[in-house]
């Protein structure tokens, strides 16, 4: 590359000392030079100004699954965390750490000489000092406001508190990626274990994470922070915290990663937002906004085992209908017999880092033959039984429109069993002419919220609705007829570890009769072992226990449901639904309810059953 002209050169020159000169006109923020005023008595006034504040989700057995906003660990001492650790900072990020006064000037004019020879600014000189100031007081400035405020006051902000309390500080409030902050939090997100029992390895990859932590850490790029670790090896050496050989051998040892904790992490994006939400809901209306400490932690129904086994049965699935698929998104929300939702995707980009919209709950989709549930159920509510006798011949909408079979078949005459278990459109619409009301008010009673138009084409589910309160009607169903409502947290903990929050389970609402919950349960099964739902037949084993489900296919291969249930999977059984679409609501290539769906859903059970019994 050519040099830059002598005119460029100056220029730069001019472009970074002009900044600095003109910042120091403007006012230093107060916090910055009188650290110990009435605000700040002590190190930890320090360490807890300008936190934010976030939630750290745990699942249902404690096992961690990710963080939104600012969570932070154990606030930890120098005397508790590992000297290498240290030693792996001052070598990496401000090797003459221990000889300036809070500012290098040495490193100031390395930083100023490359710039000017090179044509860029490469090289930033900030010292550890500064770089705790950016943190704690300065993060908010722009560049050169916070260099001039930094160069004015580092010496006064070192000379206060002290090199080892400017450590302190950095080590618990600087961010790791992965959510987080404090080097506490981070050794227990990556490694599974806390700070002080970190090896040199694990320290030298959370040191060299800092210039970037959400794109080096070890979670998103292995190979990057493997990378990186040896060039904080190579600095300790070079600056005789450790041996050439010590160094080298480390770098040859392979990290042992909390694994579970990563893929967790990467599966429950939805979930986490959603749950995040209702938190800061929750939060509101107790706190306002003066939320007490940095770090609530929330305990919610999530199993991290369960959602492991959705996302593997939604990848392998897709894998194998990719062509069919094209880009279609996937939705699954699984739930246990009183609302618990144990797992949840709410589309193929699982840790939801572009896409945040959770198709499993806020989508409203047609549900197409999922929704002859209610039909059917308004249907034995008046008396009739699976064996009477219902008519599946021709018929047509008032507006001529002929109502389609999707087999093509129009019997004058079949059981209410067989037209539930084939998805008879006609006998549907049938049952539904002049009951219309009575089949909005059966789906009302389960849960179902959103808006029904009482007409004939809730037989054929035209009313768009969610997954998750399609599935918690099922799930209603599966319980033997007690109303269902999914929700997602056991337990919330304020930053001091008191409960502030503790699910109570609402009084039990019938919803249903029991015998007519029995029989719908029957009809389900028989959806399952002769009818629409044939690919989601579950092994023998399985199967005795009790199973059952309905798919639903929307025109033009709109929408693609399958919702059932399984008992005793999972302990007293699981209900899960699946949707699959388009979220244009463009047409798929041929998938219905009982192709795609229904192969998540049987793979999601059998492997639910696998990891839980």
């Amino acid at each position: 590359m050519p040099r830059p002209s002598l005119f460029r050169r100056a220029a730069l020159a001019l472009t970074l000392a002009l900044p600095l000169l003109s910042g120091l006109s403007a006012p230093l923020p107060a916090q910055a030079l009188d650290l110990f005023g009435d605000e700040f008595r002590t190190v930890d006034d320090v360490l807890a100004y300008n936190r934010g504040h976030g939630v750290r989700f745990l699942d249902r057995q404690g096992r961690f699954i990710g963080s939104i906003g600012e969570t932070y660990g154990d606030t930890l001492t120098l005397e508790k965390l590992p000297k290498h650790l240290i030693q792996a900072l001052i070598a990496k990020e401000d090797r003459r750490y221990l000889e300036h006064d809070g500012i290098d000037f040495q490193g100031l004019a390395r930083a100023l000489a490359v710039a000017v020879t090179s044509g860029r600014f490469s090289q930033g000189g900030s010292t550890l000092t500064q770089q705790t100031m950016k943190l704690i007081f300065l993060n908010r400035y722009n560049r050169w406001s916070r260099k001039a405020y930094e160069l004015y006051s580092a010496s006064d902000f070192e000379e206060q508190l002290g090199k080892k309390n400017v450590l302190y500080l950095y080590l618990n409030r600087a961010y790791f990626g992965f959510g987080a902050y404090g080097v506490d939090a981070a050794a227990r997100v990556f490694f599974g274990k806390p700070a002080g029992k970190l090896s040199l390895k694990e320290s030298a990859m959370l040191i060299g994470a800092l210039p970037a932590p959400s794109r080096l850490n070890p979670f998103a790029d292995l190979e990057k922070a493997e990378a990186k670790a040896a060039l904080v090896l190579d600095a300790m050496a070079d600056a005789g915290f450790i041996t050439e050989r010590t160094a080298e051998q480390t770098k040859r040892q392979r990290p042992m990663l909390a694994a579970a904790n990563k893929a967790a992490v990467l599966s429950t994006g939805h979930f986490r937002e959603t749950a995040k939400a209702r938190f800061d809901r929750f939060a509101a209306d107790r706190y306002g906004g003066n939320l007490p400490g940095p770090t609530f932690t929330a305990r919610t129904t999530l199993d991290r085992d369960l959602q492991a086994a959705a996302l593997r049965s939604v990848e392998a699935t897709v894998k194998r209908h990719a062509k069919s698929l094209g880009g279609a998104e996937v939705a699954l929300v699984a739930l246990d017999g009183d609302g618990a939702i144990l797992a949840m995707i709410g589309g193929r980009d699982a840790a939801a880092r572009r896409d945040h919209f959770n198709r499993a709950l806020q989508a409203r989709r047609q549900p197409g033959s999922a929704f002859k549930l209610f039909v059917f159920l308004a249907a034995l509510e008046r008396g009739l039984t699976p064996d009477s006798r219902v008519d599946g011949s021709r018929m047509e909408f008032t507006d001529g429109r002929a109502i389609r079979n999707f087999d093509n078949r129009y019997p004058s005459s079949l059981t209410l069993a067989d037209a539930f278990a084939h998805s008879t459109n006609t006998a549907s619409a049938r049952l539904t002419r002049g009951h219309a009301e009575e089949v909005a008010a059966a789906a009302r009673r389960l849960g179902v919220e959103s808006p029904l138009e009482p007409d004939l084409g809730l037989a054929l589910g035209v009313s768009e609705v969610s997954l998750l309160e399609i599935t918690q009607a099922y799930a209603a169903v599966a319980n033997g007829g007690s109303k269902v409502d999914g929700y997602l947290f056991q337990r919330i903990g304020d930053p001091a570890g008191r409960t502030i929050y503790s699910y109570t389970p609402p009084k039990a609402e019938r919803a249903i009769d029991p015998q007519t919950a029995a029989t719908l349960k029957f009809m389900l099964g028989e959806v399952m072992r002769d009818g629409t739902g044939k690919t989601a037949r579950l092994p023998a084993a399985l199967a005795k226990r009790g199973a059952g489900g309905k798919t639903g296919t929307t025109n033009d291969y709109r929408d693609a449901w399958f919702i059932g249930f399984a008992d005793g999977v999972a302990g007293r059984g699981l209900t899960v639904g699946v949707w699959v679409g388009n979220d244009g609501n463009t047409p798929m290539k041929g998938v219905t309810g009982g192709s795609v769906p229904a192969e998540i859903w049987r793979r999601f059970m059998v492997e639910a059953a696998r990891v839980k019994g």
